[in-house]
């Protein structure tokens, strides 16, 4: 998972940023109609780390089938709303892009509402999903004390050593503890639910006349992540194979992740929905992404043959370039690049490159 207690302290500054410009809800989003019968629920741009993925609605002549469900159950509820405002076909699938909960804790609610719902997803989605999800709340949970400490500061307006809080300070954890507050009870309200069902390499689902594509590329942002082709409207969903405003690495295998983003650009899509982030038209930010994932792993393959330490590489690194080409004049997104990005990737592709070429790490060793 890309976020933990540690990383909401780094994105600090980026939040400072983002007070500058209007902030929709975290419970919310908005619906775009992307093609005859394909809805797009897209929610807001990263900012705090408390948000949902995308979801996506692909309607047929006899059912629908839904691609993520988000980790806010309300949001899923509304969003369920509103599909049946749109047929009286019934929900036959969800598919699940990968494990992370922002794109899979809302199975529930489409469970309850069709309860003859098959989820869908590759077998580690299932495993991470019924493995992993617990921790995920008791890491959301373990930012209460932090947040106690920003709302007793803000009452007090007041420093732990008595220093008038900065109007910075004031305006980033106001924004913090607003996103906290929303988010903490919905995540801790929703209940795990893995696929029923698994698949390995591809499948297609059919809605009638319909032909939805579920691919499987192994090994890429997580485990086992899944993107989807609607051929008939020359659609291409990908799960966080791909996310604005950066790539989320975490728990990504570099050379199977870059395998893929090959394997999304042979689909020729003429509209892509991301995992996070509005919907694109062309793949210029695809292949930007593409090429910020190679230099990495060629950077991390050069230090580790030439027996360079992690530490070393860290601070040898340059990512000014992807900074201004990923973040431009905004703060925000050149923030989130060195936080959600930069960070975990360094250590991630320098322990994919170490173990390439000298197999498993022994505990200590860079």
């Amino acid at each position: 998972m890309r976020y933990t207690l540690t990383s909401f302290m780094c994105l600090l500054s980026a939040t400072i940023a983002h007070a500058q410009r209007p902030m929709p809800s975290v419970l919310s989003y908005k619906t775009e109609k992307i093609a005859d019968g394909i809805y797009a629920f897209i929610t807001p741009e990263e900012r705090s780390g408390f948000q949902p993925g995308n979801s996506i609605a692909i309607i047929g002549e006899d059912g629908v089938l839904v691609f993520d469900t988000g980790n806010i159950p309300s949001a899923t509820r509304r969003q369920i709303a509103e599909i049946k405002k749109l047929t009286d076909k019934p929900v036959r699938f969800v598919v699940n892009s990968h494990w992370h909960p922002d794109h899979n804790l809302g199975n529930a609610e489409y469970k309850a509402a069709f309860p003859n719902v098959t989820i869908i997803g590759t077998a580690a989605t299932r495993t991470g999903i019924l493995e992993r999800i617990a921790g995920y709340k008791n890491d959301m949970q373990s930012f209460a004390p932090t947040d106690s400490i920003m709302r007793s500061r803000l009452s007090v307006g007041k420093m732990r050593d008595g220093t008038p809080i900065t109007s910075t300070f004031r305006t980033m954890w106001t924004i913090i503890t607003n996103d906290y507050r929303e988010f903490l009870p919905e995540v801790l309200s929703a209940r795990p639910l893995a696929p029923d069902f698994t698949f390995e390499d591809s499948l297609t689902v059919y809605l009638g006349k319909r032909a939805v594509k579920l691919v499987s590329p192994g090994h890429a942002n997580t485990a086992g992540d899944a993107y989807v082709v609607i051929p008939d409207a020359n659609v291409l969903l990908t799960g966080d194979l791909v996310t604005v405003p950066c790539p989320f690495p975490s728990t990504s295998y570099f050379s199977g992740w870059i395998a893929a983003l090959d394997g999304l650009k042979a689909v020729h899509a003429a509209t892509i929905v991301p995992g996070h982030g509005d919907v694109m038209h062309d793949y210029q930010y695809v292949d930007l992404v593409r090429e910020l994932l190679v230099f990495t792993l060629t950077a991390a393959q050069d230090a580790a043959r030439k027996g360079t330490s992690l530490d070393d590489l860290q601070k040898s690194i340059d990512f000014s370039e992807f900074k201004r080409r990923l973040g431009g004049d905004d703060v925000v997104r050149t923030e989130s690049l060195t936080n959600f990005y930069i960070q975990p990737a360094v250590q991630r592709a320098y322990e994919e490159a170490k173990f390439l070429s000298q197999g498993p790490v022994r505990p200590g060793k860079n």
